[in-house]
């Protein structure tokens, strides 16, 4: 029977959703979480976009993705992927009865929605909270899940880690390679993970070591596949992954198209020698700057690994001469200083030092993932920024 699917449940963080999930899935529909703290437009939006979806019924989740180019694209998920996610994923990072998994993710992004899958097929438990802080705010749990600003935040703690603590994992884009090796000088059980919303997150993830690459994400999870299409020559291509965790499709103008298989991640990176995965970068944020090939996730991480530095987002913006040139954006903690240009220029090719770099805009820099197609869109309609550097 087509109808209208989709239930919309309002999320915040510390707080279970999984009770108006599964009174949903009971009734054969699917969730759409919707975050209180997305901005109004942004909310009546996606509101409106699920409100006009037509299809036949099936329990799930629907996600908007992270919309790094744009108009967020909405990506229906199935119990059955979310289930063999959280199974596989298991086999790199064991959780089960007896575990408590930190809610650090907000429920309304893939990263959030696993942890509560993974309790649910898996038997552990899930502690609501605040986002942590301190080691402290961790004591008791044994898994919990981080994007770099975070973890840079509880590795600015001085006191010991919680003794319970068996796993960290670090996702949700480029890091330093210097913000994992001071987390394993001071014993975090650091894992690495690559994912996205349409593989119910996990893809590839591994336990890290101190000096491994910063692109390295790990090898694939069992059950998975991941392949590199290097059409253009070289080792490095488009990522190409498969297997049971993939979603149903991506709704578009109301209407389920079916998800393409292999997935074409939009991804670049390569497998090392030992069939590890490196990530380098989106294709749909690369731009070229004077003939060369700008990634601006090399940049990022470059920022990240100066001191002080907690989030960075870089944008390419149009230049008469070179075409598109670097601009960053850069959150830095309480009494940070120092010449990052100068920093920059010692450890980047010239081409890839960013022409300004701006201070952080306080709704981006509170969020868990900086958006470069809304700071992009804030300088081209001339909104002004605080230059630092």
């Amino acid at each position: 029977m087509i109808e209208e699917a989709i239930a919309v449940v309002e999320v915040e963080p510390g707080v279970d959703p999984m009770p108006e999930f599964e009174r949903a899935w009971t009734r054969g529909v699917r969730v759409l979480p919707l975050s209180r703290g997305l901005p109004a437009a942004a909310r009546a939006e996606l509101f409106a976009r699920a409100r006009a979806i037509r299809c036949e019924r099936a329990a799930g989740i629907v996600l908007p993705t992270s919309g790094s180019i744009g108009v967020p694209r909405l990506i229906d998920l199935s119990i059955e992927a979310m289930r063999a996610s959280a199974e596989l994923g298991a086999r790199v990072i064991p959780y089960g009865p007896g575990d408590t998994w930190h809610a650090s993710l907000a429920p309304a992004h893939i990263g959030g929605v696993m942890i509560l899958m993974r309790a649910r097929f898996l038997g552990g438990a899930v502690r609501f909270g605040a986002q942590p802080r301190a080691w402290s705010d961790l004591a008791g749990c044994t898994h919990v899940s981080l994007v770099a600003p975070q973890l840079a935040r509880l590795l600015d703690d001085s006191s010991p880690l919680p003794p319970s603590l068996k796993a960290v994992m670090l996702g949700g884009g480029p890091s330093p390679r210097v913000l994992h090796d001071r987390a394993i000088a001071r014993g975090v059980p650091l894992f690495s993970t690559y994912g996205l919303t349409e593989t119910c997150s996990q893809v590839a993830t591994g336990r890290r070591a101190e000096g491994d690459a910063e692109t390295l994400a790990g090898p694939a999870v069992p059950g998975v596949s991941i392949a590199i299409d290097a059409t253009r020559g070289g080792t490095s291509g488009e990522i190409l992954v498969d297997g049971p965790m993939l979603a149903r499709g991506e709704f578009a103008e109301g209407a389920l198209v079916p998800l393409r298989r292999p997935l074409r991640t939009r991804d670049t990176g390569f497998l090392d020698a030992q069939g590890r995965l490196h990530v380098v970068g989106r294709l749909d944020a690369m731009f070229i700057s004077g003939g060369k090939n700008t990634h601006p996730e090399t940049i990022e991480r470059a920022l990240c690994a100066l001191e002080g530095v907690r989030a960075a987002c870089v944008v390419g913006v149009s230049d008469a001469k070179w075409g598109m040139r670097p601009v960053a954006f850069v959150a830095r903690s309480d009494g940070a200083s120092g010449n990052m240009f100068a920093s920059l220029r010692e450890r980047l090719e010239p081409h890839l030092v960013p022409d300004a770099i701006f201070a952080m805009p306080a709704d981006e820099a509170a969020a868990m993932k900086p958006s470069r197609a809304r700071l992009a869109a804030r300088l081209s309609a001339g909104e002004r920024f605080e230059p630092i550097g």
